[in-house]
């Protein structure tokens, strides 16, 4: 297994054999056959992580 990024947005990014792993601390992991696959679906998953992480940031209203 050869690490390409160590920490990518929180994912530790390796290859093993023909396969790109993504590894998070909280055991979430990603394979793809391409490197640009497995970065673009952490991208994703991290950004709908972000926009759901708080209820009221659909709604638009202030948290007091």
């Amino acid at each position: 297994m050869r690490t390409i990024y160590e920490n990518y947005r929180g994912f530790k990014i390796s290859k093993q054999e023909s396969t790109y792993n993504a590894i998070s601390s909280d055991h979430i992991i990603f394979s793809r056959w391409q490197l640009s696959q497995v970065l673009d679906t952490v991208d994703s998953y991290v950004e709908f992580a972000d926009n759901n992480s708080s209820p009221d940031a659909e709604s638009g209203m202030p948290q007091n």
